[in-house]
């Protein structure tokens, strides 16, 4: 179970793990990790986060934000960094249209940086019709 989970939440964060190296795997785990650590957020709702049943709980942005920035989404200061997000998506989505209309419509500068990591993420979920495990 605890693999399982670990796995959940690596995949829950913009990376697909067929598209990565053992290397950057381990990372993903290490960043997982060490935002859960960090953050003190429960797995079981970072768990039913990526099933799609997103909490409004304040560690779950924390660890949101987190990864976030580990991952190079946002900066310390929780600044968007909009090309890298777009990489990314590029990545697990096809078209080019299709991501261009998800950074549009997910990507909103909210009062917090923890907060629009959570939002971004969940409109990302929301929005994307295959769901991919980007978060």
């Amino acid at each position: 179970m605890k693999s399982f989970l670990l796995v959940t939440i690596v995949s829950l964060f913009l990376y697909v793990s067929a598209e990565l190296s053992e290397e950057q795997k381990q990372k993903v785990v290490s960043y997982g990790k060490e935002c859960i650590s960090d953050t003190g957020v429960d797995k079981e709702i970072v768990h039913k986060a990526h099933e799609g049943s997103f909490s409004d709980d304040p560690k779950l942005k924390a660890f949101a934000f987190c990864m976030s920035k580990k991952i190079g989404l946002q900066s310390d200061s929780g600044e968007v960094q909009t090309e890298v997000l777009k990489q990314k998506l590029s990545s697990v989505v096809d078209d080019p249209d299709t991501v261009h209309n998800l950074i549009s419509a997910c990507v909103q500068k909210k009062d917090t940086p923890e907060e629009t990591a959570y939002q971004t993420f969940v409109c990302y979920h929301e929005k994307n019709p295959n769901h991919s495990p980007i978060f």
